[in-house]
């Protein structure tokens, strides 16, 4: 099991071994619970609010394919692109 030290002004280095296993880069947010006497630590990830809706729409749509073939989900993009494709341009 790794180990981390406390510092001074307490903060702790993550060894590599675990950074690695939660997938933690410089900079990223991780939420922090306490348990009787355990410290949880979850990455978090946040989203734009001007993308949230964008995000609801992958999720439900992953929600109501996730059983599906990959052979049935590619048919059923291609269908998606192919209506795209024949809507007109839209003018910036």
């Amino acid at each position: 099991m790794p180990l981390a030290k406390v510092l001074r002004n307490g903060q702790i280095t993550f060894p590599k071994e675990i950074r690695d296993s939660l997938n933690l880069k410089a900079g990223d947010i991780v939420d922090l619970e306490v348990r009787e006497n355990m410290v949880i630590v979850r990455p978090k990830t946040f989203i734009d609010s001007d993308k949230v809706d964008l995000w609801e729409m992958m999720s439900s749509l992953h929600e109501r394919l996730k059983d599906r073939s990959k052979k049935d989900i590619k048919k059923t993009f291609e269908k998606v692109i192919a209506e795209v494709e024949k809507q007109p341009e839209k003018k910036a």
